[in-house]
């Protein structure tokens, strides 16, 4: 029920009500010059909270309203990388809109802050961002909105429509072309030692096509030389040392098939670390396949060291220089280009499902593609 009274030369509202736990509630404002304005105001209050609203939530930071909504859908369930992400973006945001409530947000506001966060505004020496951090920056906020709209502590989104700008990283996958990947997969087959892990990295890499978090989790007792498969069952955090961690989702635990020569080189690596640890007096806890002679666990920068040392040394042009993720790329188009049925390659690779293969490798389906239609045209020519 509201009340009024006039404050000098305006007027001022409280309404008073039960919230949802029992407990008893005012909300108030003054500054009306008119009566009628004020109980114009009053009346939206009271009908908010027929409608199960909280008033006194109508005036919260838009901060605020974030920390509490990360707080509640966000945090603790997520990788570090995505927790940092969302504290960066909180940083944006505090940069544009600190102080300011969050139904005081207009789309044109937020389509301003996209555009200036996308051209790096805010940066010393500015310099654009990626599409991919402006869309999930919205995407986020967008999400945020919507709950907020659902609590009737705003009632419009102004996230609608927006244009997400940045920089629209290429779409062409770099991998290695057949002649290339295989003298790769060659050259760090012999150089691969306990002395070499770079090279022993590439090597599983390309006999797998396994991403190198989860190389740097194996464990010994993931090589089974008895089934004929490497156990995919847990990855290793190589950004923040943190140690083990699950996989990048839980289609990526999987078994991966490998020849009797793979199983070779991993006999002959672990025989050499073990004579190593033998003279040190070192014993592994771990029993990691991936630690070196100072007990240290490979990095990914030695991995891309090494591999752009045998890129060069193959005369393999700068500009087509593949990252250590390639080889998971070279490994799966060199699969497709030899025929390989594409649900195999899904769950060779721990695809969470065909759709995601077939988006990411599209374009080198389509080459396998236009083989097939020629080969189908030459059989259905000699009937």
């Amino acid at each position: 029920m509201a009340s009024y009274r006039k404050r000098g030369k305006t007027w001022e509202y409280r309404v008073n009500w039960t919230d949802a736990h029992g407990n008893q509630q005012v909300q108030s404002c003054g500054g009306f010059v008119l009566r009628k304005s004020a109980e114009a105001e009053a009346r939206r209050m009271e009908e908010l909270i027929l409608r199960g609203g909280e008033p006194n939530k109508n005036d919260i930071l838009f901060l605020d309203y974030w920390d509490q909504w990360i707080e509640a859908y966000k945090s603790g369930n997520k990788s570090k990388n995505t927790e940092y992400r969302y504290e960066l973006i909180r940083g944006h945001l505090e940069h544009t809109f600190a102080g300011r409530k969050l139904k005081s947000i207009t789309g044109t506001e937020w389509q301003i802050f996209l555009n200036n966060l996308a051209a790096g505004a805010d940066r010393k020496r500015q310099r654009p961002r990626s599409q991919d951090f402006i869309s999930k920056t919205n995407s986020y906020v967008r999400a945020m909105v919507k709950t907020a709209i659902n609590e009737q502590i705003i009632f419009k989104d102004f996230t609608f429509n927006v244009d997400v700008r940045g920089i629209r990283h290429s779409e062409k996958m770099k991998y290695l072309e057949s002649e290339d990947f295989k003298r790769v997969k060659q050259i760090s087959e012999e150089k691969a030692s306990f002395r070499s892990m770079g090279n022993f990295a590439i090597y599983i890499a390309s006999m797998t096509g396994m991403r190198i978090s989860e190389i740097l989790g194996l464990t010994w007792t993931d090589i089974d030389e008895a089934n004929g498969v490497v156990h995919v069952n847990k990855s290793w955090d190589h950004i923040y040392g943190t140690g083990f961690k699950d996989t990048k989702t839980p289609a990526s635990i999987r078994d991966i098939e490998v020849s009797a020569s793979v199983f070779e080189v991993f006999k002959r690596v672990h025989k050499e670390q073990l004579s190593v640890y033998l003279r040190q007096g070192y014993r592994d806890q771990l029993n990691m396949v991936m630690r070196g002679r100072q007990h240290t666990i490979l990095t990914d920068n030695a991995c891309n060291k090494s591999l752009a040392n045998i890129q060069a040394s193959i005369d393999v042009p700068k500009d087509r220089f593949i990252t250590f993720h390639g080889l998971r790329h070279s490994h799966v188009s060199y699969l497709i280009s030899q025929g390989v049925d594409i649900y195999y390659i899904s769950r060779r690779i721990g695809h969470s499902n065909i759709s995601v293969t077939l988006k990411v490798y599209s374009h080198l389906l389509d080459s396998q593609r236009r083989k097939e239609a020629e080969k189908s045209v030459r059989i259905l020519d000699s009937l």
